[in-house]
Order: C-alpha cells, then sequence, then structure tokens
C-alpha cells in the first residue's frame, strides 16, 4: 500500500506545480474553426466509419494493445513461476525496461514517422507495421530461451519496437477528420484500444493458459504468451491494409 502512495504522491505534486507555474496557452489561432460548434459525437462516427483507413487502423492497433496489455499483464507471472524470481527482483528488471524502452520507442517512432511520412505519408502505417513484425521473433524468444538474463535482455527490444505505433496512429486519426473533431477521434480511437486491448487481452491470455494447462502443465502460461503475441502479425496486416487508403482519404478530410 505504501508502495503505491510513494509512486503516486509525486505526480499529485508535479500536476499541482504544472497548474500554478505554466500558464494556459491562447486559443483560437485557427481562422474560422472556434466559431464552428463542435460536431456531434454521431457525425464523427459515421466520418470515422467511412474511412476505411481508419477502420484498418483502429484494429490494428486494438490488437496491438491486445497483445501489449495481454502479454505485459502476465509476463510478471511468467517470470515468477519459470525461474522463481521474487517480485521485487523482478520489479527492478521490467520497470527501467518499460519506462525507458516505451519510452524510447514512443517517441523514436513519432519521430521516424514525421522524417519518413514527408516523402510519402503511408509510412506513418508502414513504420509500426514494420517495427512490429520485427518485434514478434524478439518477442518469442522472450518466452523460449532457456535463460531468465538472457530473457531479460531480450525484453527491451520488443517493448521499444511495439511503442513505435502511437504517435503515428494518433497522428493519423487527427489527419482523417476535422479539426473539431479530433478529441472525440482521439477518444473513439483510445475506446477500441481499451475494449479490445485492456478488456480482452488480459483475460484472455490467462483463460489460454489455463485451457492449455492440461496438456503443458506448468508450461502453459509460456504457450498461451507464445499464441498471443503470434496476433500482432494479424494486426501489422491491418496496418498495410490502412495505407492502402491513406492518401485518399487524408485528401477527402473536412477542415
Amino acid at each position: 500500500r505504501w508502495a503505491f502512495v510513494i509512486v503516486g504522491l509525486p505526480g499529485v505534486l508535479v500536476a499541482l506545480l504544472v497548474r500554478l507555474t505554466v500558464p494556459e496557452p491562447a486559443r483560437g489561432f485557427t481562422a474560422g474553426v472556434t466559431d464552428v460548434p463542435p460536431p456531434p459525437l454521431k457525425a464523427v462516427l459515421a466520418l470515422l466509419w467511412e474511412r476505411r483507413s481508419f477502420r484498418h487502423l483502429a484494429l490494428a492497433a486494438g490488437l496491438h494493445a491486445f497483445v501489449g496489455y495481454g502479454a505485459g499483464n502476465w509476463a510478471p507471472s511468467f517470470f515468477i513461476r519459470t525461474y522463481g524470481i521474487s517480485t521485487s527482483e523482478l520489479s527492478l528488471w521490467l520497470g527501467p525496461i518499460a519506462a525507458f524502452a516505451g519510452a524510447i520507442g514512443a517517441f523514436g517512432g513519432g519521430y521516424l514517422a514525421d522524417r519518413l511520412g514527408r516523402k510519402d505519408v503511408r509510412w506513418n502505417l508502414f513504420l509500426p507495421a514494420i517495427a512490429i513484425i520485427i518485434s514478434v521473433p524478439l518477442s518469442l524468444a522472450v518466452y523460449l530461451v532457456d535463460s531468465f538474463y538472457l530473457s531479460i535482455g531480450i525484453a527491451g527490444l520488443p517493448v521499444l519496437l511495439g511503442a513505435t505505433y502511437l504517435g503515428p496512429t494518433l497522428a493519423m486519426t487527427h489527419g482523417l477528420v476535422g479539426l473539431r473533431m479530433r478529441a472525440v477521434a482521439s477518444s473513439i480511437l483510445f475506446l477500441v484500444l481499451n475494449l479490445v486491448g485492456m478488456g480482452i487481452g488480459p483475460w484472455f491470455t490467462g483463460l489460454l493458459s489455463d485451457l492449455l494447462q492440461p496438456s503443458f502443465g506448468a508450461d502453459s502460461l509460456r504457450w498461451a504468451l507464445v499464441i498471443v503475441i503470434l496476433v500482432n502479425l494479424w494486426c501489422a496486416i491491418h496496418y498495410f491494409f490502412a495505407a492502402r487508403t491513406l492518401k485518399a482519404d487524408l485528401a477527402n478530410a473536412p477542415n
């Protein structure tokens, strides 16, 4: 309990610091936008559904979140059961991996997508697709090698590669809608991420482990994680499908 308090308290202090020292930026620099009322939710949903690129993009992101939350929630149990690592020791490894590899991947994905997207906007979707495909064999190695230190040493790479999707996915979602639709479009995208990823991913991984237990015994969680990781290949396919109509959908996006 006190560990949660100690970890959470600095966030409250930083929030107060930001509130008291950072001024609210001026709004309305986009001519005419503030004079137009935001469209209703139904209109935003209808527009996004018309965009084939968004349908594939949202499904790809949801599937990637399914893998991320599924594997992420059960990876500690896997390491503890397989290698007999204590919770405190494991946290010293997984914490920095999640923090630093995830941050580098998210920043690097956005940076590279901006650079490559200047030549061809489809790189905003090609990049996460390629990164996710490369991450699959690395993720499988994490759960299939026989050494804890080798496994944990590899683990940062798929985390880094997997995080590259976030910036480009959100940016393309914004590009497909009008300025007054971006907040709602973002919330719809994250609704898909949370429903498919957080809502189904951990539950399905645990269920699969239970179903495999009669055949694989103590290794059932290992093979459940391997199967879940392979869903990332399905995810990458939808990113490529989304790229096929991205240019046309961006060209037809409202102001």
